[in-house]
Parts: structure tokens; C-alpha cells; sequence
């Protein structure tokens, strides 16, 4: 029973695998469908295009010839019509003499002359014949024989039988297509026409005068048209009689029933599909004809057939195989994730019902929304606190960088898109009250901020409000000259801008401190210092609407050291900062050497001040104890001496600081990493073991603590226990019948779900399938 059980859930669990595969790779079936489908639309149309392109360019070159042949058979006409009023031809139609006399064989001459000059003319003329019946005589370009000579042949039959023949059917003006014309022996292929003499005489015939035209004149005229293989053309009279063709037999074709002169269509002749070309003349009726097979015609559109059936076997091949490969990758991690699910509500019914795997997925995942939102609104609460955070860390320098400055900004939702800034010490008071707090009193706060947005109209700025203080933040754009030209216009805009009349009726008023122009959000600190030190000058009833720094006096009996700063410098030195140091003595130096005129008396104040903060140092941090060099030069100081003084004090800061950078980077002891190890192997299986809790009972900080575990047990804190736990995990599921709920409990884990998928992480399995392969 138990073997078919597992086969039924191995079973099952394969339906789901294959169901997940099934559904990522029809997915991604339809999807490269599309634009295949798309493709062979395209691929339709083109063909359309490209059909229609050919037949036009076909029936193009059909009436550039039909117009060389009307032309032609123009000139024609105007020949026949100029030798049939030729006073020597009308001359001879009366001569009845046999043999010729000398005179009339002069006259023969004569006439030859002329049709030379006709045929020399129109290089189609093959040759022009004039026949005169009373004399039985014909007179051509090149001889004069009589009709009754056998040397010339039409169609196996003597010229002048032939002649006579066509002469005597009608006495209008004929074309004839001549198939076999034998000259001497010579055979052609002539186009004959034939006109009566006398010009419109209605009676007997007496003459005749025949042009003959060369048919391969005429047919090379569509040698463009009927060079691919199979291809054909010819001209048909109205009466459907062939006036001349490319080859001695044609396949007729049946033209259309309509009224337009010319069109192209398919049709199929003798088997095969042809694109015929028709064009029907406006002046004698003829109808040009010519049929070519349609693969020759649309060798581009077949070829373009050809590529796209391959490129779309190609792709569907290729596209397929990937379509295969992404639904695996994709759907295995669904599959695996539905089998722990399957695994964890094994055994499980809801209402009867095996339970739906899918429904505790969709469950979890609604949690997982619920929970989110709900994190999301408890940020959205917390966010003006973690805004106030980030601006006081900017005002007291704690970002080194400007990188980690937009970061945080980015991560508040503060927007400051300048990079020049400077800031603003405001702080508010009643007349006759100036020291007095009023940070409980809403009303002050009110009348701050609306003090505030009324001079930074327009200006880019954040405020950070404590109480009945507040400190601005201003950033400019553009270069510096932009920036403090910025920077002018507000404090003109300032001193034009009278007080709120509502709050001087109850006395309020407020003290301004403007701070220097800073070319990066990385000075800002020094700018808030200057801004609070302008603000330490306000009097009480001074006029100026703001203080600015650069205003303030340059002879100050004042030495600049503020409690901040002090606080400052002795945090920098006991982190072990060197460049932070640097910089914070040079603010120093800078504050209290260059731009204030200090007394000596002043500056040995100063120094002392500096002298006591060194001596705070050093003993929080027990560096003169076995130091003898330093504590000797500092005994040794003499705060008189203002700059040997500083400058000995600026060396120990920085030996105090450069001794704590290196304790910071000395390598962990190995006694205290043992201990570590020891105390991890020992509490492995105490769900509450984390490296905060033995950060507190070693007394070392988190970071420190890390650093140290990874550096003598290999692994990181995490890993390394979890390890621990699976390793026993693993033991416990071999070697004891405990179900997996009681074995999370006792290797560590709170949850039992956390387990599984802890052991599904590392093992690869579930415990229940390791277990189950361990009895197999």
C-alpha cells in the first residue's frame, strides 16, 4: 500500500510539472507564431505588389512597340499613297506593250530608282513591288520581271498568281502574312501589303503596288518581351487573321470581353500559367498580343517565396527548441515550488478535498500583497521622520560623498536638483522675550513655516524644523556666477519684502543667518556653521531682514570652536577618518587664522580649547598609556605659541587617528573567534541565536563580529549555522522516526515551513523525500 501511494503522489506530482511545462511552452508557441503570421501577411501583399509592378512594366514595353508598328505601317501608307499618284506609274498602267520597248525600259529604270530611294528611307522596307497588268510586267527596287516568272514564290505559289489572287478578293488596301517568301533561293518571313492601282479606282484592277516588311523586323520589335523561355507574341487583325508573329505556331489566346484597349491577365495555355499583355491599336484595329510564363515573370516574387518558406521553417525550428528550453527554465522553478507546497499539505483535506495547490499559492501570494501594502503605508508614516534624519545628517556633514548625499535623497523623497547650495539658520521670538521656548507653541511653527514660504517663493529648498528653529536648505543651479547671482536676487528680494502684519501685531518676529555659497551638497555643513554664527550677531530690534556671513565683521574677538565641532573632531578621530580629520582642521584653521583677527590671548584660548579636547580623547580611548613620545609632546606644548602650538596639536590629532585606524584593520584574536565558534556550536539549535545576540555578549559590534566569523570559520554567520542545523537535521531524519515538524523545533527553527525550505535549499530535496530515499 505504501509503495502504490508513493507511486499515485509521484504521479501527481509529475501532472503538475508537465501541466506548468505545458502552459509556459504554448505560451511561447503563440508568441513566436505571431510574427510569422505577420510575416507571411507581409510576404502576401509584397507578392501582390511585385505582380502587379511586373504586368505593368510587361504592358509598357507592349505599347512602346505597338507604337514603333503604327508608325511604321504609317509610313507605309504615306509611300503607297505617294506612288500611286506617281505620274510614271500612272503612265505605265496604260502601256500594253510585251516586250518592253527602250523607252518604257528606261522608264523601268527610273522607277527602280525611286523605290530605292523609298526603301533607302525606312530601314523596315524589306522591298516594294509595282505590278502593271497590260504588260504583264513587275518593277521592284532591284529587277523588273514579268508576272508570269516563276523565280518569285508566295507561300509555294508564282508572285504572280499570288497577285492576282489578292487583287482579285478585293480591291482595298490589305495586309497579308507572308510565311514563306521565296526570292532566288532565298526563302523569309515577309508581312505583305497590298494596295490597287489606280489609287480608289472602283473598277478593274490594273495594278498593284506591294510593300513587303520583314517579319523579323517586326518581331524583334518584342524581343524583350518573349527572350524568357516559353514566352510568345504576335499581331491580329479584326479579323483575327495573324499579321505577324515570333514563332510559326501560336497559341491563340482568348482575350477578355471588354471595351479597354489594353490589360494584362493570367491564363493557361497548353498547361502552363502565362501573364499574357494585350494592347489593341486605335488606328487599324490590330491587337499586339504577348504571352510569357508566369514563373518567368515572377522569378523575384517566387525566389522571395522560396526564402521566407525557409527562414520561417528556420525560425519556427529554432524558435521552437528555444520556446522548449525557456518553458523548462522558466516553469521548473514553478514546478519545484508546487511540489514543496504539495509536499508541506500532504495529507491535509479541506471540506473532504485533497487541498488545492494552486489555491494555497494564490493565498501566500495575497499575504504577501497584504503585507506589503501594509509596509508601505507604515513608510509612508514614517517617511517625514526618515526625511528629518537625512537633512540633519546633510547639515552636520555625516555623508562623505555626493553620491551617498542623492542616494539618501533619493530614498527620502527629497527633490533638490541643484548642486550649488547654502544654508539658512532661522529661529523665532517675541519682542521683549528673545531667549524664550516656544518650540510647544504651534503658532510659532505656523509663523516660521509661513515666514519661509513667503521669502523662498520660487526657490529650490527643503526646511528642517525643530521647534522654533529651523535650518533651510537652498540649492542653485548653473555655474557659480548663476549661482550667486541667484543668490543676490533673493537677498534683494528680501530686504524689499516687508514683515507678515498679522504676526508683528502679536509680536512675533524672526532672526535670519544666511551661510556661504557651497559648490557641492558635500559643504553644506560648513555653510549651516556660517549661517548659525551670523545668527549669534542678531540683536534684538536689528533692522536687516538676514544676516549674512560675509557681512559679518572681520576683526571678531571671537575664536570659532563651536560644541559641535568639538564633538565632531573627536568622533572623526575615534572612528580612525583621516580625510575627515583633514578637512575638519582646515574649517578650523580656516574659521579662526585667515578670516577672523584673533588676539594672542584669543588664539591661546583657542588652543587650549583644542588642547582639552585631545586630552578627552586620549583618555577615552587609553592611547597614553605606554605612549611616551606623545604624552612627552604634549606636555611639552605651550599654548602661547599659537602656530607652533597648532601645528603640534594638528600632529597628535593625527597620530591619535591614524593609531585608531590601524587597531580598526588589526586582524581579529584568535582566542575571541574560538570562543565565537565554540559559543556557535554550542546554541546552533536556540532559535534565537543571531549575530546581534553575540555581538552583545562578546561586546563587539555587529560589523566587527561578521568580519570575524568569516575570516576564521570560512562561511558567514548565516551559512555557517545553517549547516550546522542541516547537518543534524540530516541525522535526526536517518536515524529517529520524528516527524519534520518536531525535528525543525529541535535543530532551530520556529517554523516548519522556514525549515523545509531552508533543507530544500541545501539538500535539494525535501525531508520527506530524503527520508524516503534513505529507506529505499
Amino acid at each position: 500500500m505504501r509503495g502504490t501511494k508513493g507511486t499515485v503522489e509521484s504521479r501527481r506530482g509529475r501532472g503538475r510539472k508537465q501541466s506548468v511545462f505545458l502552459k509556459y511552452a504554448v505560451s511561447y508557441l503563440v508568441i513566436l507564431f505571431i510574427p510569422i503570421i505577420i510575416g507571411s501577411n507581409q510576404y502576401y501583399k509584397t507578392e501582390r505588389v511585385l505582380v502587379d509592378d511586373a504586368a505593368e512594366l510587361n504592358l509598357q514595353i507592349l505599347r512602346m512597340s505597338q507604337e514603333t508598328v503604327d508608325r511604321l505601317f504609317l509610313e507605309v501608307s504615306d509611300v503607297v499613297s505617294a506612288i500611286s499618284v506617281d505620274n510614271d506609274v500612272l503612265g505605265q498602267l496604260q502601256n500594253t506593250n510585251s516586250p518592253p520597248t527602250p523607252n518604257q525600259i528606261y522608264s523601268y529604270s527610273l522607277l527602280r530608282n525611286s523605290l530605292n530611294r523609298y526603301i533607302f528611307t525606312n530601314k523596315y522596307f524589306f522591298d516594294i513591288f509595282l505590278t502593271f497588268g497590260n504588260s504583264g510586267t513587275v518593277v521592284t527596287s532591284k529587277t523588273t520581271f514579268d508576272l508570269s516568272d516563276d523565280t518569285i514564290r508566295i507561300d509555294g505559289r508564282p508572285f504572280g498568281e499570288w497577285v492576282d489572287d489578292v487583287s482579285q478578293r478585293s480591291n482595298q488596301k490589305q495586309y497579308y502574312n507572308v510565311n514563306e517568301a521565296t526570292i532566288g533561293s532565298q526563302t523569309y518571313k515577309l508581312i505583305a501589303y497590298v494596295s490597287p492601282l489606280p489609287n480608289g479606282f472602283q473598277g478593274k484592277v490594273q495594278g498593284s503596288i506591294v510593300v513587303f516588311i520583314d517579319q523579323r523586323d517586326i518581331t524583334g520589335l518584342f524581343e524583350r518581351l518573349v527572350v524568357k523561355n516559353g514566352g510568345f507574341a504576335y499581331i491580329r487583325d479584326p479579323h483575327d487573321r495573324i499579321i505577324a508573329a515570333t514563332s510559326p505556331e501560336e497559341a491563340q489566346i482568348r482575350l477578355p470581353r471588354t471595351d479597354e484597349l489594353s490589360g494584362t491577365f493570367f491564363q493557361t495555355v497548353d498547361g502552363r500559367s502565362m501573364l499574357v499583355s494585350y494592347s489593341r491599336s486605335d488606328q487599324n484595329g490590330w491587337t499586339y498580343i504577348a504571352a510569357l510564363p508566369s514563373n518567368e515573370v515572377l522569378a523575384k516574387a517566387e525566389y522571395m517565396r522560396r526564402a521566407i518558406i525557409v527562414i520561417a521553417l528556420v525560425t519556427l525550428v529554432l524558435g521552437g527548441i528555444a520556446a522548449l528550453l525557456f518553458a523548462y527554465r522558466n516553469s521548473k522553478p514553478i514546478s519545484e515550488l508546487m511540489e514543496s507546497v504539495a509536499d508541506f499539505a500532504k495529507g491535509e483535506r479541506e471540506n473532504g478535498k485533497r487541498v488545492n495547490v494552486y489555491r494555497i499559492l494564490q493565498n501566500a501570494v495575497t499575504d504577501i500583497i497584504d503585507h506589503n501594502r501594509m509596509l508601505n503605508r507604515r513608510m509612508e508614516q514614517q517617511l517625514p521622520m526618515l526625511q528629518l534624519s537625512v537633512l540633519e545628517k546633510m547639515l552636520q556633514g555625516s555623508y562623505r560623498t555626493e553620491e551617498q548625499i542623492r542616494a539618501a535623497m533619493s530614498q527620502a523623497r527629497i527633490e533638490l536638483r541643484g548642486d550649488r547650495c547654502f544654508a539658512i539658520a532661522m529661529a523665532a521670538y517675541k519682542e521683549g522675550i528673545p531667549y524664550g521656548d516656544y518650540s510647544a507653541d504651534p503658532a510659532v511653527q505656523e509663523f516660521v513655516l509661513r515666514q519661509i514660504r513667503a521669502r523662498m517663493e520660487g526657490a529650490d529648498y527643503v526646511v528642517c524644523m525643530n521647534g522654533s528653529r529651523a535650518d533651510v536648505i537652498v540649492t542653485l543651479g548653473g555655474d557659480g556666477a548663476d549661482a550667486e547671482r541667484q543668490r543676490e536676487e533673493l537677498r534683494r528680494r528680501w530686504e524689499e519684502q516687508p514683515d507678515d502684519a498679522g504676526t508683528e501685531a502679536d509680536g512675533m518676529r524672526l532672526a535670519v543667518g544666511v551661510g556661504r555659497l557651497e559648490e557641492r551638497l558635500t559643504g553644506l555643513h560648513r555653510s549651516r556653521d556660517e549661517a548659525r554664527q551670523a545668527l549669534d550677531y542678531y540683536v534684538p530690534g536689528d533692522p536687516r531682514r538676514a544676516i549674512w556671513y560675509e557681512d559679518l565683521p572681520q576683526d571678531s574677538g571671537y575664536y570659532y570652536y563651536p560644541l559641535e565641532l568639538e564633538l565632531k573632531l573627536m568622533n572623526t578621530v575615534k572612528s580612525g577618518d583621516p580625510d575627515s580629520l583633514d578637512s575638519l582642521l582646515r574649517l578650523i584653521q580656516e574659521e579662526n587664522w585667515n578670516r577672523r583677527q584673533l588676539g594672542a590671548a584669543t588664539k591661546k584660548q583657542l588652543l587650549t580649547e583644542v588642547h582639552g579636547t585631545l586630552r578627552k580623547l586620549l583618555e577615552q580611548v587609553e592611547f597614553a598609556k605606554g605612549n611616551g613620545e606623545l604624552s612627552d609632546r604634549l606636555s611639552g606644548l605651550d599654548p602661547a605659541e599659537s602656530e607652533p602650538g597648532w601645528e603640534a596639536l594638528e600632529e597628535a590629532l593625527r597620530a591619535v587617528c591614524g593609531q585608531m585606524d590601524q587597531g580598526k584593520k588589526q586582524k581579529s584574536n584568535k582566542k575571541t573567534a574560538q570562543a565565537v565558534l565554540e559559543r556557535v556550536h554550542a546554541r546552533f539549535a536556540d532559535p534565537n541565536l543571531s549575530l546581534a545576540s553575540l555581538a552583545a555578549e562578546f561586546k563587539l559590534s555587529e560589523s566587527f563580529l561578521s568580519m570575524l566569523f568569516k575570516e576564521h570559520a570560512g562561511d558567514n554567520f548565516s551559512d555557517y549555522v545553517e549547516k550546522l542545523r542541516m547537518d543534524q537535521a540530516c541525522v535526526l531524519l536517518k536515524e529517529t522516526g520524528k516527524n519534520v515538524n518536531d525535528i525543525a523545533l529541535e535543530v532551530g527553527y520556529n517554523s516548519d515551513k522556514t525549515f523545509r525550505r531552508a533543507f530544500k535549499r541545501v539538500m535539494g530535496v525535501q525531508p520527506t523525500s530524503y527520508r524516503d530515499s534513505l529507506k529505499a
